[in-house]
């Protein structure tokens, strides 16, 4: 069990998947001297058993299911599951059960949904910043957000953040989570559990309309942005900072006519409107 001490503390910050007794356990936890703060905001954790070493795939029905690979009982290597029609339904690479690089996310239908960007490396240096601050050494915004607000910090790190649809129900084995995913297509739950952002962000319409694209860096939206509400609706473009709105947000209808102007502070308030009647 890997555990991060923070100096002149007791706080355990259990940020590493950990296993023992050959179960793999997915968990992101605060443990003080009085309580535990379990972060995840999945109501049900993933838990199952991987070999120590070797292939993990699985078939249904004659058709691929899962593929991937384990190193020392944990995901290592490349993760792919497919719906049974023979479509990906998500395709990326682990390493040490963390995602790492890019992420991509399908439905049945073939038609990309979601593309998100992640490093493994800055998730352990980031973490390892938050237990051991020093304001004169942070780099990290979130290391910094840890010291005010540790819950708000951690949950940057969790995968209900970056696909925050997934169900609440316990995972017991690779096959179930996969089963899970490509029963219903609105619904998506990845087979990490703890993550960090870092790079291309983008969801999908059916049918390829940009829903959100926009760029992660170290954990936190940065820089510009574009939402929208629908297909052939609404939608907005402006810039944001360590995740907070900043400065001019344009809102436009779905003739792409500009429709309001929302000028935020630096600290994501409100400044000043103004509408646009056509």
């Amino acid at each position: 069990m890997k555990k991060y001490i923070s100096t002149g503390s007791t706080v355990l910050f259990f940020l590493s998947v950990y296993s023992q007794q050959g179960s793999t356990v997915f968990s992101t936890e605060i443990r003080t001297k009085n309580h535990t703060i379990v972060s995840s905001s999945w109501q049900k954790k993933i838990s199952f058993t991987l070999p120590a070493n070797g292939m993990l795939h699985e078939h249904n029905e004659g058709n691929k299911l899962f593929a991937t690979s384990s190193k020392n009982s944990k995901l290592n290597g490349i993760w792919q599951s497919w719906y049974g029609t023979g479509a990906l339904c998500d395709s990326g690479r682990l390493v040490n059960n963390l995602p790492d690089g890019e992420w991509k996310h399908w439905n049945e239908k073939g038609e990309l949904l979601a593309i998100r960007h992640y490093s493994a490396d800055k998730f352990h240096r980031i973490t390892d910043e938050m237990l051991r601050y020093n304001p004169k050494r942070s780099f990290f915004y979130l290391s910094e957000l840890y010291q005010k607000d540790k819950q708000a910090a951690i949950n940057y790190l969790d995968a209900a953040y970056s696909f925050p649809a997934g169900r609440s129900v316990a995972i017991h084995s690779l096959k179930q989570l996969v089963f899970s995913n490509i029963s219903k297509s609105d619904i998506y739950r990845p087979v990490f559990e703890q993550c960090l952002q870092d790079g291309l962000y983008m969801n999908f319409f059916p049918g390829g309309a940009i829903k959100d694209s926009g760029y992660y860096k170290n954990g936190v939206r940065t820089g510009k942005w574009v939402h929208r509400d629908s297909a052939d609706g609404l939608w907005q473009q402006g810039a944001y900072h360590n995740s907070i709105k900043v400065k001019e947000w344009k809102m436009y209808d779905k003739n792409n006519k500009l429709s309001e102007i929302i000028f935020y502070d630096g600290k994501g308030h409100v400044q000043w409107k103004k509408k646009f009647n056509r």
